[in-house]
């Protein structure tokens, strides 16, 4: 067993681990509420997207078996290199150098937990991440034990413990929001006509290194950038340039110390002899406006996801226009962080959009219309 550290910590290792031990308590709360006994996060290779909430970290090497329980001092299981990973995280840390399974079987023997919650969902991404192969490797690790119809889904408590931010990751959350509104600022310094969708990007990606931060989703269309003559959407940009009359509309976000922002901007390029706004563009812009600040009024804890959404739909059929995509979605590890969605009541989002609305929850407002965007974060409070 893996004793303490005696190194002196950084203020960014001791600020992991005060993250960490919040979500930890926030997880077995829950799981004594719903009557869980044991939460294994059965992992290799950085499989599970679970693993910061468990360890603070994405990533662990080796086989690893991460026990929280409900009772009781937490276990971790990892292979010896990883085990600086888990320090402090974990009350027991079992390093082995060949066999995983002994001391995963020794300590599932002595807690002989009556339910084992493991990372798997059949619509929640953000929560399913227990590979086909690493379940079966787990199954038959603990059938001698006779535990393998003790196994159910973590998914009640576990969306509950990624989608519940503490403040700590709300703080987080707005400080990666002020960076991406300040990038933008500096985007409106610089873009004018004759500019490429991709030279906009490649001042942004220089703009994220200044920063030193990095973007919310896959780099090639982080951010993407696109002008009103063209389809939006997750694209990355193109070589064609601006011109005088075209709409810009950048969709942007920044991972900062693991916690993520989502927004989209826009940007008007007049035509000679215009002292405004486009008018069919100014009206479609006013009304992405007023509805996301429709839904910011709307939205409370006790709140269904649809209900969020069908009033906001409603006003932008009114005003002439539709959207297929849900209102919002959650926001936090990951730019869409899975889970309950602001969205319309149908075969695509099905049971997404019908969870309870919660304090503490984080999500999108983005209401766009034809190639134009706009979306913000919001965070639930109590009231």
């Amino acid at each position: 067993m893996v004793q303490s550290e005696a190194l002196p910590l950084t203020e960014a290792q001791i600020e992991r681990r005060q993250l960490v031990a919040e979500k930890h308590a926030q997880a077995r709360e829950l799981m004594r509420k719903q009557g869980v006994d044991c939460w294994l996060t059965f992992s290799r290779e950085g499989s599970d997207l679970l693993l910061p909430y468990v360890m603070g970290g994405q990533y662990l090497v080796g086989q690893a078996a991460l026990m929280i329980f409900a009772d009781g001092p937490s276990v971790a299981v990892v292979a010896d290199y990883d085990g600086s990973q888990v320090e402090g995280a974990f009350d027991e840390i079992h390093a082995y150098s060949l066999d995983w399974k002994a001391p995963l079987l020794d300590t599932l023997k002595d807690r002989n937990p009556t339910s084992i919650a493991i990372n798997y969902s059949e619509s929640d991404f953000g929560v399913d991440g227990l590979s086909h192969g690493n379940y079966l490797r787990l199954t038959s690790a603990i059938a001698p034990l006779g535990m393998t119809d003790r196994l159910v889904s973590s998914e009640p408590f576990t969306a509950l413990v990624r989608a519940i931010k503490t403040p700590a990751e709300v703080e987080r959350m707005r400080r990666a929001c002020r960076i991406t509104q300040q990038i933008f600022e500096d985007v409106t310094g610089v873009v004018r006509p004759g500019l490429s969708e991709y030279d906009v990007y490649d001042f942004i990606n220089e703009r994220m290194q200044t920063y030193q931060v990095g973007p919310s989703w896959e780099g090639s269309f982080c951010p993407s950038v696109t002008t009103s003559r063209h389809v939006s959407g997750h694209t990355p940009p193109s070589a064609d340039k601006i011109r005088e009359g075209d709409g810009l509309q950048i969709d942007f976000g920044v991972i900062y110390e693991g916690y993520a922002s989502d927004l989209q901007r826009m940007w008007y390029f007049r035509k000679p002899g215009e002292t405004g706004v486009d008018p069919k563009m100014l009206h479609a812009f006013e009304t992405m406006r007023d509805v996301i600040r429709l839904a910011a009024e709307l939205i409370k804890p006790g709140m269904r996801g649809y209900e969020i959404d069908e009033p906001v739909r409603n006003y932008v059929k009114e005003q002439g226009y539709t959207y297929s995509h849900a209102l919002g979605h959650q926001v936090g590890r990951m730019a869409h962080d899975g889970g309950l969605t602001l969205g319309p009541r149908n075969e695509r989002y099905g049971d997404r959009v019908t969870g309870e609305i919660l304090p503490g929850m984080c999500f999108t407002l983005e209401p766009c219309i034809f190639n134009l965007g706009l979306e913000e974060n919001i965070v639930v409070t109590e009231e």
